[in-house]
């Protein structure tokens, strides 16, 4: 079905980005057009396939044919974009999911039962938090929320049924830092499994399972999409640890719709040239937006005094991240003077798109903590979260000075 399966720029461990071509040749031979071939691998929309006989359908049940039966079953695009995931980052198998909080939750259905309990991050996305709170805990799961840089915590956490620890690689909002070295040892000590959102890091900046994380899950929405016209989410890791999250995704049928991981093949290819340009875009932006009397606090790994900047350095590579979040004095008042006063930063519940957007994490991603709670981290009504895109930094610069002079 159409061209080599992968036909991204892979980063391979020298950390330069090389063509992957593997059995391109056998490939070619499966196309149904000889040597010549699409340059672009086809959209496949198709929802069923036909077989010629009863036979053919025991062949494929019993895994002695190739194929395709049923979209929720296996799609082409997929296969492909999975081949390309596994390329990019090293893992050997991924398991794609209509959104990213659905890869979290089949990841989590596959791995905890009715009387486990969960160790997770504080600093936890609210979407997260929510699937946590009100879908887990009322299902048997008990969850405690500590401090993962804490060991002294995470090892107090701990009891005899405890199942899984849960972390952000970069935490929403604020940007805390895993020091995902600590955690893997500490993991390993207790026999126990873990699994790490990496959405805000992407593969460009980390590669959790290489500090021996079970399952690494990432939003496809964000940076591997790119362009605000994706939505689906990943968990890749061993393939042991995938099988039952593959079976969990089929049964329940939460896949990645076919034009989606086209979508997402497809902005793979400049994932290698987005990326940078994110990274210096936020950093260059975190150093001015510390210097404007409108702010009171920037957090950013990047910045030398960030309490995260010597975990980062250990933990992330070829940059800090493109995300940046600040207190505004002033709290909502002064946001909304911010936000009316951009002429090109748009006010938008996501991240990861080529344009520069805020968010207000108070009213949007951590609305499911209580306001007690998100004091509690530190999430204050004057809390921004700046997703900075890959335009010229000029452009970024003189809306958010412009605005900022006007939210003082």
């Amino acid at each position: 079905m159409g061209r080599r399966l992968c036909e991204t720029l892979c980063k391979a461990e020298s950390r330069d980005f090389v063509p992957c071509r593997a059995n391109e040749v056998k490939r070619m031979q499966n196309t149904g057009y000889g040597l010549i071939r699409p340059e672009s691998p086809p959209f496949v929309p198709s929802s069923v396939y036909t077989f010629p006989d009863l036979e053919a359908i025991r062949a494929y049940y019993a895994g002695s044919a190739p194929g395709y039966l049923y979209r929720r079953n296996g799609n082409p695009n997929t296969d492909q974009l999975e081949e390309a995931l596994c390329q990019l980052t090293g893992a050997a198998a991924a398991v794609f999911a209509a959104s990213g909080m659905a890869a979290i939750a089949q990841a989590c259905f596959s791995l905890l039962k009715p009387g486990d309990h969960l160790v997770a991050t504080r600093h936890l996305y609210g979407g997260t938090y929510a699937l946590f709170e009100q879908v887990l805990r009322p299902w048997g799961i008990s969850v405690d929320y500590v401090d993962m840089d804490d060991g002294d915590s995470l090892a107090a956490a701990l009891r005899p049924n405890t199942a899984l620890l849960y972390v952000e690689t970069i935490a929403n909002p604020l940007l805390q830092v895993a020091d995902l070295e600590a955690i893997g040892r500490f993991a390993a000590a207790h026999s126990l499994r873990w699994m790490v959102d990496n959405t805000f890091a992407s593969p460009y900046l980390a590669r959790p399972h290489t500090f021996g994380a079970d399952v690494v899950v990432e939003s496809l929405t964000k940076f591997l999409g790119g362009h605000s016209d994706v939505m689906g989410g990943v968990c890749y890791g061993s393939a042991d640890v995938m099988t039952p999250i593959r079976t969990l995704t089929v049964t329940v049928g939460g896949v990645l719709s076919a034009f989606d991981a086209w979508m997402t093949q497809r902005s793979l290819q400049t994932f290698h040239l987005r990326m940078p340009q994110h990274c210096r875009n936020a950093l260059a932006l975190a150093e001015f937006l510390r210097g404007h009397p409108a702010v009171e606090q920037v957090f950013y790994p990047g910045l030398p005094d960030s309490p995260w900047h010597a975990i980062a350095r250990r933990v992330l590579f070829d940059g800090f991240g493109a995300m940046v979040s600040i207190h505004l004095r002033g709290g909502e008042e002064a946001v909304n003077r911010l936000l009316r006063a951009c002429r090109h930063v748009a006010l938008a519940p996501s991240l990861g798109g080529t344009r520069t957007t805020v968010s207000h994490p108070a009213l949007t991603s951590h609305r499911a903590f209580s306001p007690a709670e998100r004091a509690q981290l530190d999430i204050r009504d004057g809390t921004v979260r700046i997703s900075v895109g890959t335009e010229p930094f000029e452009v970024i610069l003189e809306d958010l000075r412009h605005a900022l002079d006007e939210a003082r």
